[in-house]
């Protein structure tokens, strides 16, 4: 605990903490800063022993932190209302089957550095989750027991999408599009190997599907991906696909509601809208230039969450958004939000973040991860020294 407040201290003291990771690289930097951070209390054991703080009649106000995992979660699914899972780092899955109060470490088998990135759950007990090295999981209790499904290839899956208990797609890099009709027993590549990286696939039923990627990518099929045509916002069919000076928009979610209406998110604050399936997109003014990895639409609202914890709402089923800035109290990166309801939301990101609402993404409870909100302790006076900076 003591670690984590000299965290609080560094950065009062001007000290820039480790920047977000991205999904694939390495995590090493990470636990290095922990683990110096948790050297912390012999040092400030040692300054009370030789300053006499005990005398000093001060006591340090340590600020209360909640962790379920110090790591990055990638994905967050609510299969219902008290039901969630949790994807990230070092093939970590954790389930609440309480609304939260509780999180218990599922057995992945995934072992090393492989990160699972996202998941699909079609009832709280039925569900896959996906990640690097063409990796897919799946469970039918609820995770009691993960069992590692044969996909035919090594590449890296990023999103992954279920409509029933047998049909299934995932995508990932190197124009990865893969298919199940038998709940994973057996999976079917359908696109060829090109250098194109897909971040997210969605399917709205066994036939009408999208994917969305790198340089503007978005492609759609309505015969259960046998075939694929691509589409794009009308200002962007003049700029070419090696247009390195002014580029498209990398694209990371794409969520559609129905076979009409459906939003995609990107980099620098790109938020798209369709309501005719993608025959034509709007390019939606969103306030922000900062990326937005997730965009969730449901009961009649909308939700984004992005980079340098980056959170836009919409009342209006997501036809116009706002920036709330001081809703989630953090400066890293979210990558996924869900709601199972109205009301009841998660988002989850880097360094562990995992925070929950209850009425509707208006106020936000962090569950684990670092708050720039979580009250700073005082210093005593006695364990000043040179570059700390106290109240």
């Amino acid at each position: 605990m003591l670690g984590a407040s000299l965290f609080f201290i560094r950065l009062q003291a001007g000290v820039k903490p480790q920047p977000a990771l991205k999904p694939g690289e390495g995590i090493t930097p990470m636990r290095r800063c922990f683990t110096q951070w948790l050297l912390a209390p012999v040092a400030i054991a040692a300054c009370f022993l030789a300053a006499g703080c005990s005398r000093s009649g001060q006591k340090m106000d340590v600020p209360k932190i909640k962790t379920i995992a110090r790591d990055n979660f990638h994905g967050v699914i609510c299969p219902d209302a008290r039901t969630v899972y949790l994807t990230g780092n070092y093939g970590a899955l954790f389930k609440s089957g309480d609304s939260g109060e509780k999180w218990t470490r599922q057995d992945s088998g995934i072992k090393g550095e492989s990160i699972l990135v996202d998941g699909s759950f079609i009832d709280a007990s039925t569900g896959w989750v996906a990640g690097l090295h063409g990796t897919v999981l799946h469970t039918s209790n609820g995770g009691a027991v993960w069992e590692k499904q044969q996909t035919g290839t090594d590449k890296h899956l990023f999103s992954i999408s279920f409509v029933d208990k047998n049909n299934g797609w995932a995508a990932g890099n190197w124009n990865t599009i893969i298919h199940t009709a038998d709940g994973g027993k057996t999976w079917t590549r359908l696109t060829p190997e090109e250098d194109r990286i897909y971040k997210n696939v969605c399917f709205v039923d066994t036939a009408n599907g999208w994917v969305v990627g790198e340089k503007g990518a978005i492609f759609r099929t309505a015969d259960g991906g046998t075939t694929w045509t691509r589409q794009m916002p009308k200002k962007w069919e003049a700029i070419a696909d090696d247009d390195f000076e002014n580029p498209k928009p990398a694209l990371y979610c794409v969520y559609f509601t129905d076979t009409k209406n459906g939003w995609i998110s990107g980099i620098e604050g790109t938020l798209l809208k369709t309501q005719d399936g993608g025959d034509t997109w709007d390019i939606l003014p969103t306030g922000t230039t900062l990326s937005l990895y997730t965009v969730f639409v449901k009961y009649g609202r909308g939700w984004v969450v992005g980079d340098k914890g980056a959170y836009l709402m919409s009342e209006d089923g997501g036809s116009t958004w706002k920036v709330y800035d001081e809703a989630i109290k953090t400066r890293t990166a979210l990558r996924d939000v869900f709601f199972s309801s109205a009301d009841s939301g998660w988002a989850v990101g880097m360094g562990g973040t995992v925070v929950h609402t209850t009425d509707g993404g208006k106020n936000w409870e962090f569950y684990s991860g670092l708050s720039y909100a979580m009250k700073f302790f005082v210093m005593p006076k006695a364990l000043e020294f040179k570059g700390m900076v106290t109240e």
